[in-house]
């Protein structure tokens, strides 16, 4: 599967605002995870997909394969897989990609603690092959200035109330927190 990065996002994103655009359609796109670290944070330098909620998600999933048919993209170029984890209290910043106000795409994002506590929740260990989350969770604990663990669970239940961080999430937290506190702060925008 064939990676993307950042121009080739942009254009992607771009060109199926063009064909929403040309049905008269508004499409309403919050992405999530990697595409997120990669376009709101440089965080990394490409990403497998673009994992994103898109509504009308019947229209999305037809212009998308248009656009893959059209940029040589894989099948899943865009992927809605994350619709299992998003919280009811989302909290969304604009991206300004290809941003229309009544036709085309309309981009938005998780703010960095809502996409921390997501990463969190799901602290998938870096393997041969796959970066895992504790590298952007490291990011997003910098982006949101925050130093403790305690301070972590406050955010996950902003989001998703009554959910205890297990021991071993609570022990890299831990561990990546204090990698934090003796390296030199980054400035990076929420």
């Amino acid at each position: 599967m064939k990676k993307l990065a950042r121009a080739k996002i942009i254009a992607v994103l771009a060109r199926l605002s063009e064909l929403a655009a040309a049905e008269d359609v508004r499409l309403e796109m919050t992405l999530h995870g990697s595409v997120v670290m990669l376009l709101a944070f440089d965080a990394r330098s490409v990403t497998k997909d673009v994992a994103a909620i898109v509504h009308p998600p019947e229209v999305a999933c037809r212009l998308a394969a248009k656009v893959a048919s059209e940029m040589g993209l894989h099948d899943g170029w865009l992927n809605d897989d994350v619709k299992q984890f998003v919280s009811a209290r989302q909290a969304k910043n604009e991206l300004p990609i290809a941003n229309s106000s009544r036709v085309g795409l309309h981009v938005t994002r998780p703010t960095a603690k809502y996409l921390l506590a997501m990463k969190v929740m799901a602290c998938r260990k870096p393997m041969n092959g796959y970066a895992g989350d504790y590298q952007d969770i490291e990011m997003l604990l910098r982006v949101a200035h925050i130093e403790t663990v305690d301070q972590v669970q406050t955010v996950v239940d902003s989001f998703f109330p009554d959910t205890v961080l297990t021991d071993a999430v609570r022990l890299t937290l831990s561990e990546i927190l204090k990698r934090i506190q003796y390296e030199p702060q980054q400035n990076h925008t929420p």
